[in-house]
């Protein structure tokens, strides 16, 4: 299950982001590729284990998927799809040259304010 160690890897970087004077993580907002492979549920449940005890336990993790894009070999069309591999809507090819989606971005930390 390597959502664990994604796990481990965002909360590191939201702990080295954090300020002294944060004192608790209230919501970390990512972006995952469609084509990344990777299960948000099975990273929501691994972020909330591995915050325990850490200024970003209980933090809500919110996850938004977004488009793979592909460029076909065959007929060179570039097109967005959902899941692992996508078919040209071109030609029907299945599959592709990768351009993007398969990549998970870390985009806000909030923190309490009080």
């Amino acid at each position: 299950m390597h959502e664990v160690a994604l796990a481990r890897g965002l909360l590191e970087i939201v702990e080295r982001t954090l300020t002294p004077r944060d004192r608790r993580v209230v919501r970390v907002n990512v972006s995952i590729g469609a084509a990344a492979g990777i299960v948000s549920e099975s990273l929501t449940f691994a972020f909330l284990a591995i915050a325990e005890g850490t200024r970003a336990q209980g933090a809500e993790l919110v996850i938004t998927t977004v488009p793979a894009r592909s460029r076909c070999r065959a007929c060179k069309t570039s097109y967005a799809f959902e899941g692992l591999i996508g078919r040209c809507p071109g030609c029907g090819c299945l599959g592709g040259e990768l351009q993007s989606g398969n990549e998970m971005v870390l985009q806000t930390i909030e923190v309490a304010d009080v």
